[in-house]
């Protein structure tokens, strides 16, 4: 069976900072970041020849690039992903930010005049932060973490949110409730891309509209992680 592709048709190219292509069997991912003068001029501590715009850029490439089997009827063949960075004025960039965050952790998070009203859209609670289009694919901010393997993962896993992914662990927004079967994906624990993730970043683009992992109601589940993480932030708060 020939191998049929999903078009990519972005109405601005040039306000349109993440851009999906394809060159055969190769999904090229274009990006353009523009990140802050902290991520800039600073680095971890144990690495101190690499800054955290270094650290991101490392962790994203090596993370999404690869070769990806989707067994899909349109794919069946794999597929390679390539990850490549453009230069900051090429076109409207995605902010990077890195400086320190009080309670909340690294996160994409979409302009003020963005946010609450993307529920709406989507129906999913997660867009009332980041109401996501390839256009406006938000902003990511990130604490100044002392371990380079830390930004780099973390990186990753808030890049998949520039593609248009949504977490697949137990947030507020998913009732606590992790989806089945991802705790090694790079939307849940940081760990690795899987074909799902890829099929979902396809699927973002081509629609233009975020896709996000199944979520269910647990009554006990969201009492227990309601409970823990009340918990957690009045330690935050004391510390």
């Amino acid at each position: 069976m020939q191998a049929i592709f999903p078009n990519f048709a972005y109405r601005r190219p040039s306000r349109t900072p993440i851009q999906l292509s394809w060159s055969g069997r190769t999904l090229v991912v274009a990006c353009c970041l523009r990140f802050n003068r902290r991520a800039r001029s600073t680095g971890p501590a144990d690495s101190p020849d690499q800054t955290y715009a270094d650290l991101i850029l490392a962790g994203i490439e090596q993370a999404w690039s690869g070769t990806y089997q989707l067994g899909t009827e349109e794919m069946p063949e794999p597929v390679t992903v390539l990850v490549r960075f453009q230069a900051e004025g090429t076109r409207k960039a995605a902010a990077v930010r890195v400086h320190r965050l009080l309670l909340m952790p690294a996160h994409v998070i979409s302009p003020l005049y963005r946010r609450i009203w993307g529920i709406f859209r989507t129906g999913q609670l997660e867009s009332m932060g980041l109401n996501w289009t390839p256009r406006h694919p938000g902003s990511i901010v990130m604490p100044p973490y002392r371990q380079a393997r830390t930004v780099r993962s973390v990186a990753a896993h808030e890049f998949g949110h520039l593609l248009g992914i949504g977490d697949a662990y137990g947030a507020l927004y998913r009732f606590y409730s992790a989806a089945p079967g991802t705790g090694h994906y790079m939307m849940h624990s940081n760990s690795q891309v899987q074909p799902e993730e890829v099929r979902m970043l396809i699927r973002a683009h081509a629609s233009g509209r975020m896709q996000f992992f199944p979520r269910r109601w647990q009554t006990r589940v969201f009492r227990d992680g309601l409970r823990r993480e009340f918990g957690q932030l009045l330690r935050r708060i004391k510390s």
